[in-house]
C-alpha cells in the first residue's frame, strides 16, 4: 500500500470510528444518527480505496425535475467524478436495501448535480442498472453538511438514495445532500 493510502487509512480510522457518527458532526447530528440506528455498511469501500478508481458504466441517473440523464459510473475516485455522477463503491446498488451513495460535480466537468438544490420534497429521481432495472425514488430531503461528514453514507436498513454535491457553487467548503427514499422497481426493455 503506497505510503499516502496508508497516511490516509491511519488519519481516517482515527477520525471515524465504526459505529460512531463523525466529531465534525453537531450534537444533535451525532444523536440522531445513532438513535436512528444508522451505520456504515458492512461492504462500503472508503473513498480512497483503489477499487474507487473503477470508472465502469453501472447504470443511469434521471432526474426530470432538474434535467439529469447521466451515465452512473462505479466509484467515487476524483477521476471517475470528474466523468459524471459516481457511485461509492460498496453502498447499495439501485433497489437493494440500504443507501445508495452517488457524487458529483456541480460547476466543474460535466456538473451533473449543478442544479441539485432545487430539488424539492416529493421530486422523483430514477436509477436504472446495468441489466435494465429502473428504481424510481422520491426526494424526502435537502441539507448541508460539513465535507467530513461522512455518515452522510451510512444507512439505516432501508433502501435508500443519498446523492451530494460540493456547496455553495463555485465552493468546496460543505457539502449539500440531498436524500431520496425509494418507491418503486420495475425491469424495463
Amino acid at each position: 500500500m503506497p505510503v499516502r493510502y496508508l497516511l490516509l487509512a491511519v488519519t481516517v480510522a482515527t477520525m471515524l470510528p465504526l459505529g460512531t457518527p463523525p466529531a465534525a458532526a453537531s450534537g444533535a447530528e451525532q444523536e440522531a444518527v445513532l438513535a436512528e440506528g444508522w451505520a456504515p455498511a458492512s461492504a462500503r469501500q472508503p473513498s480512497y480505496a483503489q477499487i474507487q478508481d473503477a470508472g465502469l458504466s453501472m447504470g443511469r441517473l434521471r432526474i426530470p425535475a432538474i434535467d439529469v440523464d447521466e451515465i452512473v459510473r462505479a466509484g467515487v475516485s476524483p477521476e471517475v467524478i470528474d466523468r459524471g455522477p459516481a457511485h461509492w463503491i460498496g453502498t447499495a446498488l439501485p433497489g437493494e436495501t440500504g443507501n445508495m451513495v452517488l457524487a458529483g460535480h456541480r460547476t466543474t466537468h460535466t456538473a451533473p448535480f449543478l442544479r441539485l438544490g432545487e430539488l424539492t420534497v416529493g421530486d422523483l429521481v430514477y436509477v436504472t442498472e446495468a441489466r435494465g432495472f429502473e428504481v424510481m425514488y422520491r426526494v424526502t430531503e435537502r441539507f448541508v453538511v460539513r465535507p467530513d461528514a461522512i455518515w452522510i453514507t451510512w444507512d439505516n436498513g432501508e433502501p435508500m438514495l443519498t446523492m451530494f454535491a460540493c456547496h455553495p457553487l463555485g465552493s468546496a467548503t460543505q457539502r449539500i445532500v440531498v436524500r431520496a427514499e425509494m418507491i418503486a422497481g420495475r425491469l424495463i426493455a
